[in-house]
């Protein structure tokens, strides 16, 4: 009940990430018996509602329900769906939908008519993340909680372009929002947590593995009313931080405080965006929500051998929207308020050795960005 592509698929990914084709295997036959074997329970359902009612006994919403749900997982079973990478985005109130990168590809600059998302799904956009498939989610709330997220569990977006009907929210309390997310395969050995007011702490992957889904948080900040705004993986390279305002600092992560610390200082009114690890020569790109992007080396603010610190300016910029290491291969995909994905490839940025406003990628000034991810290689 799987293509040929399909397989040819997982077996590339595990000659491009051997040390995960073990896990890669593990997931393929895990998700492949529990679909068919929901698919096998649904059908027979629908069967029973059909044969063993009287004429018109059988409750025709229940059956549709059915109907439809055997089908999304017919689909997802004999199609690619399944197999290749998706878009996840997630709402503040842990509303969740994927969306397969062929259809991402369809979408491209698409006017509502044509399939663009409906504004009030653009909107609640709180995370736009590029998933593959062997990986799962980390959730960090802005309470401080963690939840953990499998892939396979988030809906599809196939009819309708809003936010499905989610039960996410029974799982936050009130006023809790989602605060950041992550991909990954396997924990790392450390995560790293930011806050917006640049308090950064690091926790062991077993310790956090145990703490999901708990009501604690796992994150304390020094700071008043701070919330946290990235989690990441804490055994790569430095912490590189960025705020609102386009202000940068990077540092060691193994020098971050046992019971975490200051890692930046930020204005009253400026906050953390964006938090990623980097290695020793890489270039990182700043994007803004009005489709500017910055394109610098990071070892210029990397000068510190412990965390603290003001920063230095980064982009001539006071709506930067998140940060990615630079890939010549790739492209930037921007959701927009009117619901429209935009991508762009990364190669036509330029590197740039002084401060200014960055290289002006697509017009977004009347339709700003709401949320951006890197798609890297060719992948879309």
């Amino acid at each position: 009940m799987i293509s040929n592509r399909d397989v040819q698929w997982w077996i590339s990914e595990a000659h491009r990430y051997p040390e995960s084709a073990p896990t890669l295997i593990e997931k393929l036959a895990e998700r492949l018996a529990e679909l068919d074997a929901e698919n096998e329970r649904l059908r027979g359902e629908v069967i029973g509602l059909r044969r063993g009612r009287p004429a018109g006994a059988a409750d025709g919403s229940e059956v549709s329900a059915l109907q439809s749900r055997v089908e999304t997982l017919q689909r997802i079973l004999n199609g690619q769906a399944s197999t290749e990478p998706a878009v996840v985005m997630f709402s503040d109130r842990l509303e969740m939908v994927r969306m397969p990168l062929s259809q991402v590809r369809m979408r491209l600059g698409s006017t509502r008519s044509q399939g663009a998302l409906l504004p009030t799904a653009s909107l609640g956009v709180r995370c736009l993340l590029m998933v593959r498939p062997h990986e799962d989610l980390l959730l960090l709330t802005s309470r401080g909680r963690l939840i953990s997220v499998c892939l396979h569990d988030i809906p599809f977006l196939i009819e309708g372009d809003d936010w499905p009907s989610a039960g996410g929210e029974s799982r936050l309390a009130g006023g809790e929002r989602v605060a950041a997310a992550v991909a990954a395969a396997r924990s790392p050995r450390f995560w790293t947590l930011v806050t917006r007011q640049g308090f950064v702490v690091q926790l062991l992957g077993a310790h956090v593995e145990k703490r999901s889904g708990q009501d604690d948080p796992v994150v304390r900040s020094q700071h008043y009313h701070d919330e946290p705004v990235a989690i990441l993986d804490g055994d790569r390279g430095d912490l590189f931080l960025i705020t609102r305002w386009g202000k940068a600092i990077g540092f060691p992560q193994r020098a971050i405080a046992g019971q975490g610390c200051s890692g930046l200082t930020v204005e009253p009114d400026d906050g953390v965006v964006a938090a990623l690890p980097l290695p020793a020569d890489a270039e990182v790109l700043a994007i803004t929500a009005g489709g500017y992007v910055m394109r610098r080396d990071s070892a210029g603010f990397r000068g510190r051998h412990k965390p603290g610190g003001q920063g230095r300016s980064f982009i001539q910029a006071y709506d930067v929207l998140a940060a990615v290491p630079y890939a010549a291969r790739g492209k930037l995909l921007f959701l927009t308020y009117s619901g429209k994905f935009i991508a762009v490839a990364s190669a036509g940025v330029p590197l740039q050795g002084r401060l200014g406003k960055g290289t002006q990628l697509c017009d977004l000034s009347g339709d700003p960005a709401v949320a951006v991810t890197f798609v890297p290689g060719a992948l879309l």
